[in-house]
């Protein structure tokens, strides 16, 4: 972990310069601009949760920790802070897709996002869009989609955050952003840190968790100019982490894993008369090296580089139909010890309807297809509508079509990659109602999910595997979530809640998929009174099965977390406050073998000028 002391030299230098830097007066604009405007305008008939920046504090140390409490995706850590997996409505990790700006940024190499690695901080935004995304967002949408969104706002006012804090097991953990605008200009950057010894004790066990240390860095920096018919913008972010992997309670952990990622994203959106176009650019690249024995230079690696480039058109007729036209390029380049040296390039052609029949109706048709990567890639479809029946009431259904695409690991990997793979297809359908009155609300959906040529390694010979279009899987299952606020005199209290079935089978075995729980419950209490906040979280898990004959299970478990902020009488862009984790010392596991943190106690001081 030798990049810690320059990494925390960058927060320093950050802190300072964002503290002291003064711009001109803001301009008053009224248009906010989006770097994801598919998720807002063609999304009518699909559940999208949306997170703003006060949920995501409680649970700042990872997008994990952000999720477990905030949505209904399950997820597996090899312990605290490790390798972790997402789970949505029962797909697998590589079927959850992780969207950056509108940008998929799944790895090439596993077809999924490691959600420990990326910072929940700097978003103006986290959303959760569930059922399938496939036509929008490509490969991978199949259980639904993570959106990362920052946001362009000419109007919005000059303010800097800075905030750090410690906590058990040798935590420490910092963060600074800065927003400016000035005449016709945005500029935003921030950057966060976190480390951590990491030596939970396992609770019961007489162990601790050894050779689990982490850290993680993160800058981001969002820029953008208005312009006579539009706006031009570049999103940007690095991120390194240096993580040794933890043991189990039989083992104790020796590898270790380091990874760097960055992301860059040029836009231009331009306006002509009815006409909207958006010329985008990007570029990804990422890299990770693996060490067998963290103690020795030895490693395996791989990195890879993604080019990006597309053009978008909208138009909106007669204030009913609006039509979206997109043909994306994509040039991807990896190389790795364990692949070799090969590309891939893909040309996409994709088309967006959505029709405003009435203030109360409207229903959305949508096509992809995808050309030049050497697969027999299907046409995907979505089709989508919601209907306001009554002022409290509204109904909402869709169907799609929706695909994974082979990874680099799957065709290549020199003991055992199948050139000859299929990408995997499934279709999926959801029925969701939304209940509305005063201060309370209610969604309840149901979905179903068909997958078939799903990719699974299986061995072929001795200690040899290799990946196959073997398995078929059936997922279905319900969604309930509610939340009601009230104020009882000076206080507001806020009460959220979620449940989730989820049935997801191997239709091979006719067996419940690995790692995932039938049930999955989580709250949120929170509570506001002048200049102090507090919250109570929880979240059930239920047993999931960790074999694939269902004979061996993680225990069902409950985590509570419980933290206040307060902020000071003379000076209330001061503010202090602190968390217990895991309140009631809870053991549990959702990965077998692999305990999770005993109860632990992060403290915080936070500064908003």
């Amino acid at each position: 972990m030798n990049r810690n002391r320059l990494h925390l030299f960058v927060i320093a230098f950050l802190c300072g310069w964002t503290t002291y830097s003064q711009l001109d007066t803001v301009q008053e604009l009224e248009e906010v601009y989006l770097t994801d405007t598919k998720l807002v305008e063609f999304s009518e008939g699909f559940k999208v949760d949306r997170l703003q920046d006060s949920v995501v504090k409680r649970n700042a140390a990872s997008l994990t920790d952000v999720l477990r409490f905030n949505a209904s995706i399950y997820f597996k850590e090899n312990g605290h802070g490790m390798v972790s997996s997402p789970s949505f409505r029962g797909t697998n990790a590589a079927q959850t897709a992780v969207i950056w700006n509108g940008i998929n940024i799944n790895s090439i190499f596993t077809g999924q996002t490691d959600f420990n690695i990326i910072s929940p901080l700097g978003y103006d935004e986290i959303a959760i869009r569930s059922g399938g995304g496939g036509v929008q967002y490509g490969s991978g949408a199949v259980g639904g989609s993570v959106h990362l969104i920052n946001q362009f706002a000419f109007d919005a006012e000059n303010d800097t955050q800075l905030g750090f804090g410690y906590g058990s097991f040798g935590t420490v953990f910092g963060n600074t952003s800065a927003t400016r605008t000035w005449k016709d200009h945005y500029f935003n950057v921030g950057v966060d840190f976190i480390s951590s010894e990491n030596d939970y004790d396992y609770i019961g066990k007489n162990k601790k968790n050894l050779h689990g240390e982490f850290m993680r860095f993160a800058a981001k920096i969002n820029e953008a100019r208005k312009l006579k018919r539009g706006m031009a913008s570049w999103n940007s972010e690095y991120s390194y982490s240096d993580r040794n992997f933890s043991g189990s309670l039989n083992t104790i952990g020796v590898d270790s894993y380091k990874d760097v990622n960055t992301r860059n994203l040029l836009q231009l959106h331009q306006q002509f008369g009815e006409f909207k176009t958006v010329a985008k650019a990007a570029h990804l690249f990422e890299q990770y090296r693996y060490y067998p024995n963290s103690e020795k230079p030895f490693y395996q690696g791989g990195k890879a580089h993604t080019f990006i480039g597309s053009l978008e058109s909208e138009v909106l007729i007669r204030n009913e139909v609006l039509i979206h036209g997109k043909m994306e390029l994509t040039q991807i380049n990896g190389e790795g010890e364990n692949i070799g040296e090969h590309s891939r390039k893909t040309l996409a052609a994709v088309v967006l309807m959505k029709h405003e029949v009435s203030d109360k109706f409207g229903y959305g048709i949508n096509l992809r297809h995808e050309f030049l990567n050497d697969f027999d890639n299907p046409l995907l479809f979505s089709a989508d509508a919601r209907w306001q029946a009554t002022k409290f009431y509204a109904i909402r259904i869709n169907g799609s079509k929706n695909y994974r695409i082979p990874t680099f690991n799957d065709l290549y990997w020199h003991t055992g990659g199948n050139e000859e793979l299929k990408p995997e297809v499934s279709y999926q359908t959801e029925i969701g109602q939304e209940f509305s009155t005063g201060d309370f609300s209610f969604d309840v959906a149901a979905y179903y999910i068909a997958s078939k040529n799903m990719i699974k390694w299986v061995p072929v010979s001795g200690s040899i595997w290799q990946p196959e279009n073997i398995a078929e899987s059936r997922n279905f299952g319900v969604e309930a979530k509610g939340a009601y606020t009230f104020k009882w005199q000076q206080n507001l209290v806020t009460l959220e809640a979620m449940y989730t079935y989820t049935n997801a089978e191997d239709l091979e075995k006719n067996k419940q998929l690995i790692y995932v729980p039938y049930h999955k419950m989580s709250g949120t209490l929170t509570y506001d009174h002048n200049r102090v906040s507090g919250y109570l979280q929880a979240a059930f898990t239920g047993e999931a099965f960790t074999t694939t004959d269902n004979s061996s299970v993680v225990d069902a478990y409950t985590v509570l977390n419980l933290g206040a902020t307060y902020k000071f009488l003379k000076n209330p862009s001061v503010s202090i406050g602190g968390r217990i984790n895991n309140l009631l010392n809870s053991y549990y596991e959702n990965v077998a073998y692999r305990p999770m943190p005993s109860r632990n106690i992060q403290i915080f001081l936070n500064f908003n000028f």
